[in-house]
């Protein structure tokens, strides 16, 4: 499906993903904060495809903070090894985090 909507044109977000989903997605968030991607949907109302990807460059060049906020942009983009890393240690810390709720 994530192919599918990446071949469209459209906006395939890969959230906390493995190294299955990354490879078709359009962009990528790792975090544990789903509302860190309000400002790419935001942009993706005002401006489509180009103002999401110019966000979510900018946000890459920055860098994540923590456990939030790491974007990739990743359309085209043929080494990922370092963004399925970040996204596995994302995954492991919200599951931790889970564990604890019980």
């Amino acid at each position: 499906m994530l192919q599918a909507v990446e071949e469209a044109g459209g906006l395939a977000i890969a959230f906390n993903a493995n190294e299955y989903a990354l490879p078709y997605s359009t962009m990528s968030l790792a975090s544990t904060m789903l509302s860190d991607l309000t400002e790419v949907l935001e942009a993706w109302h005002k401006g489509r495809r180009r103002a999401v990807e110019k966000i979510v460059e900018a946000k890459e060049k920055e860098g994540g903070t923590g456990d939030r906020g790491h974007f990739h942009w990743l359309s085209g983009r043929k080494d990922i090894d370092e963004v399925v890393k970040i996204h596995k240690r994302i995954r492991g810390v919200v599951r931790e985090e889970a564990g604890k709720l019980g």
